[in-house]
């Protein structure tokens, strides 16, 4: 048995809970990734995963195995890719995550330029809110929004997350520019709805904080849409500065800034968006190469 083999396929089933999306994630048929999987648990003498018609969950044994061989898998892939690019163009396949509203707005667009730089590293990018482990080798990158980053990680900050609010000159022009956050509340606004459901506005006053009760007129997870809606004169918008910056310098969004209140869509503050990786992988010329680039490219205080 090819142990090695046997326990990636493990971990790609306990990743996706699958044994048929593991087995298409990795270009081979369900029975073999079945097949391996119980060779592994007969030689180890536990059951690792307790199977059912409707979805595959680890065993207390499967927990703890891997725990204990998803950072040594990591480990070896890297030793791997080192060894393999010695003195070579960066090349392969380079695993990138970000939220997707910062995926879309800035990080597509470096990613365009890196890769005329480096032709030969293929970009695997998947925008979502799901929160993805570094330590189980899911991806390389990860660019995230977040006030905490985790501690195993490197975690360098690209710049600030600050939230402003915006409205288009026609609106403002229309329903007047409200000055304090009881008068914010009678206008309509767009919220965004995130993993565990609309984010609602957070007013920080001279009290404390208070959660604001605006009229909504659109929620989505797609923070484009949202300013769009913004644009065409629907709605106030809280939004990233770092998502609307051309359309401030333009004029088509104005900044509200209320005289009682500070608005966000979270409590927490000195939230930043921060590239993450596991330091060994930077010894990987791929990863090494988009490290520096999309620091370089991104780093800017919004």
């Amino acid at each position: 048995m090819d142990k090695l083999r046997a326990i990636k396929y493990f971990l790609k089933v306990a990743e996706t809970g699958s044994f048929s999306v593991a087995a298409k994630t990795l270009g081979v048929p369900a029975s073999s990734v079945s097949r391996r999987i119980q060779d592994l648990e007969a030689s180890l003498g536990a059951v690792l995963l307790q199977r059912s018609t409707r979805q595959v969950k680890l065993t207390e044994l499967g927990s703890l195995y891997l725990e204990q061989v998803a950072p040594a898998v990591t480990a070896v892939e890297d030793a791997n890719d080192i060894i393999k690019q010695h003195a070579k163009t960066p090349s392969g396949v380079l695993r990138i995550t970000s939220h997707p509203g910062y995926g879309r707005v800035r990080l597509i667009p470096a990613l365009k330029k890196f890769k005329v730089l480096y032709p030969d590293v293929i970009i695997d990018l998947e925008l979502t809110d799901r929160v993805i482990n570094l330590a189980q080798n899911q991806v390389d990158i990860a660019i995230r929004a977040t006030v905490n980053p985790p501690e195993r990680a490197v975690a360098r900050r690209i710049s600030d997350n600050h939230f402003i609010l915006v409205a288009s000159s026609d609106y403002l022009k229309n329903h007047s520019t409200p000055k304090t956050a009881s008068e914010l509340q009678n206008h309509k606004t767009f919220i965004y709805r995130g993993p565990n459901g609309p984010l609602r506005w957070q007013a920080k006053t001279r009290s404390g904080w208070q959660e604001l009760e605006t009229p909504t007129a659109f929620i989505s997870t797609e923070g484009t849409i949202l300013v769009e809606q913004a644009l065409a004169g629907c709605g106030i918008g809280l939004f990233p500065k770092w998502g609307i910056e051309d359309n401030l310098a333009s004029g088509q969004l104005i900044e509200i800034v209320l005289e009682d209140a500070e608005v966000s869509i979270s409590r927490q503050e000195n939230s930043g968006i921060y590239l993450l990786y596991h330091r060994p992988k930077y010894s990987v010329q791929k990863i090494r190469a988009a490290v520096d680039f999309l620091m370089s490219e991104l780093s800017h205080d919004f």
